[in-house]
């Protein structure tokens, strides 16, 4: 009778794409590190259509399972393909180009049992680290946004060096096919309530041969991609950090002259409003109706979400205590609604009296209209805040049953 094949604890993926010389000296580190962890492990090289000897040279190394596309499809879609054949309870990933060393790959995977992590990075950003300037910049860039979003337990979001459950990899999935799959990673995993991630310090040479990284088309898709993953995790940060800079704005545009011949809030305290101010408190008005709409809409858009990105218990996450000032929504709608129509009482009394509204009331039909239009949306986001809630309790309610 055949024996059974062995129960694999550890899959080490390494996608590959031209890189002749040197994806088998990777695949022979990988093999030697994981046979000294003392557990079932295997190595699995994925080529991504090489047009050099990259294959040949990866299936000449005993003990690795060589797969290949028969065309270029991406880095993330390499590795996919290598966690989709992958049997270890396990994943590890990392790049063939000579940057990584596979012998940090027992320890990461000690931490992360040890730990209790669902996800373990390769921090490459430390002193004797062999990072490009300008990569390192924009790594630092990606982390700082990250912290915008409420997270900072990783300090390199691009690493190309990592260990992590297939659940946590199965939860996160799917990632995209190109470049952008590892801080498509970092941001899921930092950004969900029901993943851990850590990290551990780990080498990084120069790598061998020419980089297939674009600094600027890549970086800006890894921009793209950090944006929108917190935008769909952490909506109540990303619309209350925008809300603020739509407030600075206002601010800056009143009290500042910016190109006025003056400032418009010293301007209306001496004589009142002036004919050139007029655009000015379109702007204003616009800016402030923002800074206001955004911060309910991501009240309620974080009540949503909780509902499809749960808990390490399986229950929803809400907006937390900031979801209280939806309570004060009804109020504050119908505080704009009735100052707005106040507001455009004089320029409508002028227009009943003389056919036309004078020039000393331009300033309130702006303040009037957006107040009153303010009101309206507020009452809108009640509304809308409170079908989430009932949404959100009833799953609550759902998740508490045995």
């Amino acid at each position: 009778m055949p024996e059974a094949p062995r129960e694999v604890t550890l899959s080490v993926v390494v996608p590959f794409y031209d890189e002749e010389g040197c994806v088998g000296r990777v695949l022979c580190a990988c093999l030697a590190a994981v046979r000294g962890m003392g557990a079932a492990a295997e190595v699995i090289a994925v080529d991504d259509g090489s047009s050099d000897g990259s294959l040949a040279e990866a299936r000449a190394v005993a003990g690795v399972t060589v797969l290949s596309h028969g065309r270029n499809r991406g880095y993330g879609a390499a590795l996919a393909t290598g966690f989709e054949a992958a049997r270890g309870e396990w994943l590890a990933f990392l790049d063939a180009d000579g940057t990584c060393d596979p012998a940090c790959l027992p320890g990461m995977l000690a931490k992360a049992r040890a730990e209790g992590l669902d996800v373990v990075v390769g921090a490459r950003l430390h002193e004797g680290a062999c990072m490009p300037p300008v990569r390192e910049a924009g790594n630092r860039l990606f982390r700082s946004l990250l912290r915008l979003a409420g997270v900072d337990e990783v300090s390199d979001v691009a690493s190309g060096i990592r260990v992590l459950s297939r659940e946590a990899y199965e939860r996160m999935a799917p990632l995209p096919e190109g470049m952008c799959f590892t801080p498509a990673m970092s941001a899921r995993a930092l950004l969900d309530p029901a993943l851990s991630i850590g990290e551990v310090p780990v080498p990084y040479a120069e790598r061998v041969g020419a980089s297939k990284l674009c600094p600027l088309c890549d970086g800006v898709n890894f921009l793209r991609v950090i944006l929108e993953t917190a935008l769909v995790y952490r909506p109540q940060r990303v619309f209350g950090w925008a809300s603020a800079g739509f407030l600075t704005l206002a601010a800056l545009l009143f009290v500042f002259p910016l190109g006025g011949p003056s400032s418009p809030l010293a301007s209306v305290l001496r004589s009142g409003p002036e004919p050139w101010m007029y655009f000015r408190f379109v702007l204003i008005a616009v800016a402030f109706a923002l800074a206001v709409f955004l911060v309910p809409l991501g009240l309620v858009a974080q009540s949503l979400v909780g509902v499809i990105h749960r808990d390490r218990r399986g229950a929803p996450v809400g907006p937390g205590r900031l979801g209280a000032m939806t309570r004060v929504l009804p109020g504050l709608a119908a505080a704009s609604f009735v100052v707005g129509v106040a507001a455009n009482a004089g320029p409508l009394g002028s227009y009943l009296r003389t056919g036309h509204i004078s020039g000393e009331y331009w300033v309130a039909p702006i303040v009037g209209a957006v107040l009153t239009a303010l009101g309206v949306q507020l009452l809108g986001f009640w509304v809308a805040a409170k079908i989430a809630e009932i949404i959100l309790e009833k799953e609550r309610a759902r998740s508490r049953r045995p």
